[in-house]
């Protein structure tokens, strides 16, 4: 296959006393002008490529069907507001709804404001009496919000805007003219890159200019810590919770009847606490002295704890939400969602198994009742309520019936060193295994997150024609507690890729393919490991999707806000941490004349996480070092970012190319 050139121009460093050999290092330059001219050839030679594959109209119009049913989110609120977001069919993005006295109205409507340009409501919150909707609005799904304010009494939206409002937390007590938030640092007001970092609380009063907003808190010690913010029901305690990555946590408390500073109530190390308050009762869902987690109350004079209720082994808490009069938990049990209701003393009221093969998706608080989400692969989301006072339980919206040609099982696997993993698998009702059926594996196995089955269109409609799906449970993630994160993480990354390359091998021993028909698909941290599987196994599989990929562990952590990462991946600043990592970066474990996968790496250009150079780096290299005659791919998208945000027909287009891909190369002749 005949690629646009791309001209190595070696760079050679010593790193830690290793030589370490770039070869396209000029490629990490996205504004600059040969890097814009090589992208732009790489999108006409995929696009070139991509034509002569059949069936690509037949894939995008089932999976413009499939998205055609409604897009949910999860109801929350304070005080008489209810606020949630939704896409109805022929909308191309969601629209932010409050639920006022009786009155549905309408907060924000991406689609009317953006103009032309892509716009998206990244997140949303209420003052504590539910008179304001603050929310963030980004354009390009950059991530970049900026935070607006509506008035659901006037039915007005309010003039003040804020900016750098990324993920921003919200603290707006009852009756007050302004509230408690975090923002980002203005460009050009700290040194170059650290715009991303040094997230402060401010406050701001109605109707003010931001930029005199005080700054109440910071971290006093790494611009790298992300603050959230936990008001009480009265209004009286500000709780502040210092995230560092994703595997510490400090809080601070602050009383704001006295005008004191925050106080540091929790300091232990490298755990992680989630506060929640319960009226003025300020409780907990922390891995403080127990892998598996545990919910505690904090005395509020003391600042001691005493533990209301326990995860077990195999069995640990994942999420959980307070109110007026009760805990309600996501509990994980080997690796199946499960809720927990218990009063606040910690005494178990009910407990639920969801359906096979479907879990949890989100547990969210409003009108004294709890909110939460289920889905699954053969599972369209629903949002069921409980109600606080007496749990009883209702649907509260459901996007389309279940999919009743689609099964999904649990199956398990052994690792390279003995750990079991889990494996779900979808496949067609009353399949039988033949040992060649098209099959794609996916996974992610980090930043303590659990991954589990939930629906897409693209999964049923790989399902429907026959083929299978599947999902390993990997460790890094959250799925079995403490230290299945930690055994995923920083020198124990590589066991997340045995633990996948073990989920492919038993979908081979197993019957349901072979390397010829099996495919590997991962994005973000699951692009590097889709990534690390290309380079550590190249003949086990015959397709590669590598998207919004982590690619180049030795330079990760200068881009954009990968420096938050080092605490999950390590540092390549420090010597034991680079051999770590250099010794599985898949741009670095690149071989000459190796038969790798036919592989599509695709990313944005307004990725404000992963920076785009590690897909234009890895797509040069893969391309002048496979010998397999299969093709590696670069797909750019335009307009949008790492995820969060697109469009639907920028997910029709880019997912319709994904699948087509795939077909073509795992289904063979049968891809039409």
């Amino acid at each position: 296959m005949t690629y646009p050139k791309s001209e190595a121009k070696p760079v050679v460093e010593e790193i830690h006393g290793q030589a370490v050999i770039d070869p396209y290092r000029w490629l990490e330059d996205g504004h600059n002008a040969a890097t814009r001219a090589w992208v732009a050839e790489q999108k006409a030679f995929t696009q070139s490529v991509m034509a002569q594959y059949p069936g690509r109209a037949s894939i995008r119009a089932r999976l413009a069907a499939l998205r055609a049913m409604p897009d949910l989110g999860i109801p929350h609120g304070h005080g008489e507001t209810i606020i949630f977001q939704r896409r109805d069919p022929g909308q191309e993005q969601a629209v932010l709804y409050a639920e006022y006295r009786g009155r549905q109205l309408t907060a924000a409507d991406p689609n009317r404001e953006g103009k032309g340009e892509p716009m998206h409501v990244d997140w949303a919150d209420t003052s504590h009496d539910g008179r304001y909707v603050l929310y963030g609005l980004s354009r390009h799904g950059n991530e970049w919000s900026t935070l607006h304010i509506y008035d659901v009494v006037q039915e007005r939206l309010l003039a003040d805007r804020i900016p750098r409002a990324r993920h921003s937390s919200i603290a707006f007590p009852a009756g007050s003219d302004g509230f408690y938030y975090t923002r980002y640092p203005d460009p050009g007001t700290v040194p170059p890159g650290d715009e991303h970092y040094h997230s402060r609380v401010f406050f701001h009063r109605l109707g003010t200019d931001y930029q005199n907003d005080a700054v109440i808190f910071q971290s006093p010690d790494d611009k790298r810590a992300m603050p959230g913010l936990h008001l009480s029901a009265s209004g009286r305690y500000l709780a502040v919770s210092l995230h560092y990555g994703w595997s510490r946590t400090t809080l601070y408390l602050m009383d704001r009847t006295s005008g004191a500073e925050p106080q540091l109530i929790f300091d232990a190390g490298d755990v992680t606490l989630w506060p929640m308050w319960a009226n003025d009762r300020l409780l907990a869902l922390t891995n403080f002295e127990d892998d598996n987690g545990r919910i505690v109350e904090i005395d509020l004079n003391t600042f001691s704890h005493r533990t209301l209720v326990r995860g077990e082994d195999g069995a640990p808490f994942v999420d959980a939400v307070a109110t007026p009069e009760h805990i309600y938990i996501h509990r994980l049990r080997q690796a199946a969602s499960q809720l927990m209701v218990t009063n606040l003393d910690g005494t178990l009221q009910t407990e639920k198994s969801l359906p096979q093969g479907t879990s949890l998706g989100g547990l969210r608080t409003a009108h004294q009742a709890a909110y939460y989400g289920v889905s699954g692969f053969n599972m369209p989301p629903r949002i069921h309520v409980i109600f606080d006072r007496d749990l009883t339980e209702t649907l509260w919206a459901e996007a389309a019936p279940s999919v009743d040609g689609i099964e999904v099982v649990q199956e398990w696997t052994t690792s390279r060193d003995g750990t079991r993993i889990p494996v779900y698998v979808a496949r067609p009702r009353g399949f039988v295994q033949h040992g060649a059926t098209p099959t794609v594996l996916s996974g992610y196995g980090g930043f303590d997150v659990a991954n589990l089955p939930a629906y897409s269109p693209s999964v049923q409609a790989w399902v429907e024609r026959g083929n299978v799906y599947a999902l390993a449970i990997l460790r890094g993630g959250s799925e079995f507690g403490k230290r299945w994160h930690e055994e995923g993480m920083r020198q124990h990354k590589q066991n997340v890729f045995d633990d996948f390359e073990a989920a492919a091998h038993h979908l081979i021993q197993t019957g349901y393919t072979d390397s010829e028909h099996l495919g590997v698909s991962g994005r973000s941290n699951g692009g590097l490991l889709a990534g690390a599987f290309i380079t550590q196994n190249p003949r086990l599989a015959k397709a590669a999707i590598i998207g919004v990929p982590l690619l180049d562990m030795v330079r990760f952590h200068r881009f954009l806000i990968a420096d938050l990462w080092t605490a999950e991946y390590g540092s390549p600043d420090i010597p034991e941490e680079f051999s770590w990592l250099y010794a599985y970066s898949p741009y670095h474990r690149v071989v000459p004349g190796t038969p790798y996968p036919a592989t599509l790496l695709f990313t944005s250009e307004e990725d404000s996480r992963v920076d785009p150079m590690h897909a234009r780096k890895m797509a040069a290299l893969l391309q002048q070092a496979s010998n397999s005659g299969l093709p590696v791919l670069l797909r750019v998208a335009e307009k949008t970012g790492h995820g969060v945000g697109k469009s639907v027909e920028t997910w029709l287009e880019e997912e319709a190319d994904i699948w087509t891909f795939l077909a073509y190369h795992l289904e063979g002749s049968n891809a039409e």
